[in-house]
């Protein structure tokens, strides 16, 4: 007994206590200034908090005690320091961030002035716990050693292992406890679909794994999948019903699909992975035919990606040419990018394939050598069409020499390949009136041309002087805005310059008629605060996701202007030029839908958040909000059904990604094509 009390008020005690209060306010502080609401989650933290607490004064323990708080400060610093980085990250970029995406950070370290410049205030309050800590082990640490004994009698033998024994049982038993919080019903988000152990095992969503675990547990759940490449892919098996999943009544507007090849294909398929792949898209609705397909039937199309915009774009009376297309274009007006950890890449890449990005890695970089035979090059160049695509940089940031050519780009220029001049110097980036000058002649007197054009100027950063950031600061001198975002005005107006010039050189030569432009944009200017963007816009970035919402707008001159209220996000804007384009694809390969159709309009964003027409559901707080005025809103059941089928589609999209599954199909359908064929054939003879 009283050996136990010596225990119970040893200074090993005192420590545990110590940093478990450490790690768990500074995970309450992380919660406070990220507005994550309280749930059940803080019990799975107070628990963590614990475990952390005995794991670092065991590890302490082990050394006198001058080098065991020396290890205690070190660790309580990093552990402090990953936090802050982390929530910084959040708020930078809308995510935090895994190693998954280590590399792409590293290449992005030239930022760093950009994101301290954007941490709020209150989000270095999580380095208070940290400096109690340091302070009680300099003021009160000493003074509480005087009251224990001063001699104590040396343990020898088993003895000296009872109080590593104890701290390892309690471990153990608190593990167990934790992992019973994962599956205990009461402790489930009701109105998730991924549970909390899978989540846990599989922390690919960020947000969501934070505000379940905590910052500390999420990071260490992601080094573990990533370490021993845990694969998740606990979805839904889906029964082949032999491509019957057209419509029962043909009309003018249906698209008829034959899939007899890929019946064969999963008749003869023994791989679980690719038939559980095969029989989800297989039987996925056919977007029908409508009123806008093949309005632009064998014209040519700009599709151009506008690096770091929103709609402090849309302004008439700076940026003209962008107004231009906007207003006299089918623009898009609920329209959203959303955030991920890698957004140009990743965006670009949905954009050019219809899929969902995998949330904690740079999926465009790590998958690729994948092909997609679905992407929007291969599915215009075997149309007749001349393939080619755009960049004013170097492939520092993403391999797009590899990737585009294998999503079908008969060429890709990048700034080398244009032959212009770059700086290395991360302020200054290249112009986009040059770009455009210089790409242009590759490809404008092609007879039919898709021309994909990846833009650069208006990238951030904007809090320090640049070429082009300054070169028009004149033009906005009236205005009260910071001269932070009076550059990147000023890098807008280049940009805008850039696209005037596109439509004289379109009229010059004869094609603006016959040409679409097609504009989006990556993301909002990340270089900017949300208070500097709201200085600027009629509306709060700050609620649900607005400050996701960006400019999306097709345009060509001999269309009537439309406003499509509908919500969009880039994964719809591939289907929806298909269709306008009356191109020969399959609706079912893609997650984004035709935006002209009759299907619902919904934005899904990274974490699994999703706004349409009746409201705003956060997965992180799991709460719904109405956003009308209508009277409209979700039952409980109907909000489960629409993030189980958002949950499918992005764990479907990943999965069809990490397994190179568009490669496999056309292969797969090119084969069974021949077979199919060969069937029929030797049925005719016999006849």
């Amino acid at each position: 007994m009283k050996k136990l009390k010596e225990f119970i008020f040893s200074k090993r005690v005192r420590d545990i206590i110590l940093i478990s209060l450490f790690v768990f306010v500074t995970e309450l502080i992380v919660r406070f200034v990220t507005n994550i609401d309280i749930n059940y989650g803080i019990l799975r933290i107070f628990i963590s908090s614990l475990i952390i607490g005995m794991i670092v004064s065991l590890i302490s323990s082990y050394f006198n005690k001058v080098i065991g708080k020396i290890i205690k400060i070190i660790i309580s610093f990093l552990l402090t320091f990953y936090i802050f980085v982390e929530v910084g990250l959040y708020n930078y970029l809308g995510f935090y961030m895994g190693i998954g995406n280590g590399e792409q950070g590293a290449k992005n370290l030239s930022y760093i002035l950009d994101f301290l410049k954007s941490v709020k205030p209150t989000y270095y309050l999580v380095f208070i716990p940290f400096i109690l800590l340091i302070l009680y082990y300099i003021f009160i640490d000493k003074k509480l050693l005087k009251f224990e004994e001063t001699k104590k009698s040396k343990r020898v033998g088993v003895k000296k292992l009872i109080p590593t024994l104890i701290s390892l049982i309690t471990i153990v038993i608190l593990s167990g406890i934790y992992y019973s919080t994962l599956i205990i019903p009461f402790m489930q988000n009701k109105l998730e679909s991924t549970d909390n152990k899978t989540l846990f095992l599989y922390p690919e969503n960020s947000n969501l794994s934070v505000s379940q675990f905590g910052v500390l547990v999420y990071g260490v759940t992601d080094i573990n999948s990533i370490i021993f490449d845990i694969n998740i892919e606990d979805v839904d098996k889906f029964e082949n019903v032999n491509g019957e999943n057209n419509n029962d009544v043909i009309t003018d507007y249906s698209r008829i699909i034959n899939d007899d090849a890929w019946n064969s294909l999963i008749s003869n398929e023994k791989n679980s992975t690719y038939n559980n792949l095969n029989n989800y898209f297989i039987n996925r609705d056919i977007t029908s035919k409508n009123e806008y397909t093949g309005i632009f039937k064998d014209k040519n199309l700009i599709v151009i990606l506008l690096e770091s915009v929103n709609e402090i774009a849309l302004e008439k009376e700076f940026f003209p040419n962008i107004w231009k297309i906007y207003s006299e274009g089918i623009s898009f007006r609920n329209n959203y990018s959303p955030r991920n950890n890698c957004s140009t890449g990743n965006n670009e890449m949905t954009v050019m394939t219809g899929l969902y990005s995998i949330n904690n890695t740079c999926t465009a970089n790590k998958y690729k050598n994948n092909e997609y035979y679905q992407a929007i090059f291969n599915i215009f160049k075997n149309s007749g069409y001349n393939a080619t695509s755009y960049h004013s940089y170097t492939d520092k940031y993403y391999s797009r020499h590899t990737i585009h050519k294998n999503m079908g780009s008969e060429k890709f220029y990048g700034v080398v390949d244009l032959g212009m001049e770059y700086s290395n110097i991360y302020e200054e980036w290249p112009s986009d009136l040059t770009f455009f000058e210089t790409a242009m002649p590759y490809f404008i007197n092609q007879d039919k041309f898709l021309a994909f054009m990846t833009t650069v100027t208006t990238h951030q950063t904007y809090n320090v002087p640049s070429t082009l950031g300054d070169k028009y600061l004149d033009l906005f001198s009236d205005t009260e805005y910071s001269t932070t975002t009076k550059r990147y005005l000023s890098k807008m107006y280049e940009l805008d310059k850039a696209l005037g010039y596109m439509l004289e050189e379109l009229e010059k030569n004869g094609k603006l008629d016959d040409t679409v432009i097609a504009m989006f944009s990556d993301h909002y200017p990340y270089g900017l605060t949300n208070t500097q963007i709201n200085s600027v816009l009629d509306y709060d970035v700050n609620i649900r996701q607005e400050v996701d919402r960006t400019p999306m707008v097709i345009y060509n001159s001999k269309i009537e202007p439309k406003e499509i209220t509908k919500y969009t996000s880039l994964v719809d804007l591939l289907p929806t030029l298909l269709n306008m384009f009356d191109l020969n694809y399959d609706p079912r390969l893609y997650f984004g839908t035709d935006i002209m159709s009759d299907n619902v309009g919904r934005v899904a964003f990274a974490d699994g958040s999703w706004q349409d027409e009746v409201g705003f559901y956060s997965a992180t707080n799991g709460k719904f909000t109405e956003t009308n005025n209508e009277g409209k809103t979700y039952t409980i059941d109907e909000i489960k059904m629409i993030n189980k089928e958002i949950s499918t589609e992005k764990k479907m999209s990943n999965l069809a990604i990490k397994n190179n599954y568009f490669e496999y199909l056309k292969d797969g359908l090119e084969k069974n094509k021949v077979v199919v064929s060969d069937v029929v054939e030797n049925s005719d003879k016999a006849e």
